[in-house]
């Protein structure tokens, strides 16, 4: 039988948008989040249709100090090619037709539910960037925790780049500093086509219901083809095990004591991980937790690497001149990295 009320909008959805003058209201988007890492993620057009491939300098030649009359080996240096994949996001939109032209306000209606489709891909975009990982959704693409995800440099090179705030547990989070660039990092789109998230209206026409019966309804198509590419992995670094409940402690009116200066040496660490900070446009993200926490401490001068800047015209906190950015996607409940 269909599902009346799950997937598909109804009288009662109708009614509850409705305002004291029985007009369309404004919906208050309460959902919305604050994720600025798609405000300065680099979108470039991948060299394949599906992937993107990243040629990685892995070794230099040998050099050898030669004697008269004797010649010196030869050599080379080595290479190799990291593939990073193109996932596609997509979902649909349909309204029924006598519901929408209620009241002679169709636009109002299929507008208002527009902006939560939005809404929804931006989320789930920027969820990605941090959290996508093809071994659980193959579809997807692959976000930057899977890929730092030790700080044994045993068990991967680029650990070097992933600093243990100390935390345990699973009320866990991280920051991080990514400098996105065409050399360093950016998010690729199909070869061929044009980026961006694409919205197909198909207007008033026949659709399906769950148990195949035909009804009139508009049908919108929402879809966005990409994927992350790290192209040199220096210029991303995490800083994981961020503990909480210690970060709560100081936001609820602890003194920022050796838990917030804790945070403040991960951060300088980090900064001095990357080979050039100006090689592209670095900017630092958090979850609103830590990023409240570092506003207090720069209104309160506790700390000279903390700043107010002004960026695009906007004043914000900024590290050593490098931006702090709120990003909600980032969680306060992540594991700890497997070390």
């Amino acid at each position: 039988m269909s599902t009346v009320g799950m997937r598909s909008l109804t009288l009662g959805d109708y009614a509850k948008r409705l305002g004291p003058d029985k007009q369309i209201g404004r919906v208050m988007e309460i959902l919305e989040q604050s994720n600025e890492v798609l405000d300065d993620a680099m979108f470039l057009e991948a060299n394949n249709v599906t992937t993107h491939r990243t040629v990685i300098r892995t070794g230099l030649p040998e050099s050898y100090w030669r004697s008269l009359n004797r010649g010196v080996p030869k050599s080379k240096s080595r290479t190799v090619q990291v593939d990073d994949r193109i996932g596609i996001l997509e979902t649909w939109s349909v309204v029924d037709a006598a519901l929408a032209e209620l009241n002679g306000q169709q636009a109002d209606f299929l507008l208002s539910e527009e902006r939560a489709f939005l809404e929804s891909m931006n989320q789930e975009v920027a969820r990605t960037i941090f959290y996508g990982d093809i071994t659980s959704s193959p579809a997807a693409f692959q976000g930057l925790s899977s890929r730092f995800n030790t700080a044994d440099p045993a068990k991967a090179e680029l650990a070097v780049n992933v600093i243990d705030a100390g935390g345990t547990g699973t009320n866990l989070t991280s920051a991080w500093l990514c400098v996105w660039g065409d050399l360093s990092l950016h998010m690729i789109y199909p070869k061929g086509t044009p980026s961006g998230l694409k919205r197909e209206f198909l207007g008033r026409c026949p659709v399906v219901d769950d148990d195949a019966n035909e009804f009139m309804g508009y049908k919108t198509n929402y879809s966005w083809s990409l994927g992350l590419c790290v192209r040199d992995w220096r210029y991303v670094v995490r800083i994981a095990n961020i503990d909480t409940a210690q970060i709560d402690t100081l936001l609820n009116g602890g003194a920022v004591d050796a838990s917030g200066q804790a945070l403040i040496r991960c951060m300088i660490k980090a900064h001095n991980l990357i080979p050039n900070i100006r090689l592209g446009r670095p900017a630092w993200y958090m979850n609103r937790n830590v990023k409240t926490l570092l506003d207090l401490m720069a209104a309160e001068k506790s700390n000279v690497n903390l700043t107010m800047a002004n960026f695009a015209g906007e004043s914000v906190t900024a590290f050593k001149g490098v931006p702090v950015r709120q990003v909600d996607a980032l969680t306060n409940t992540e594991s700890s990295i497997r070390v």
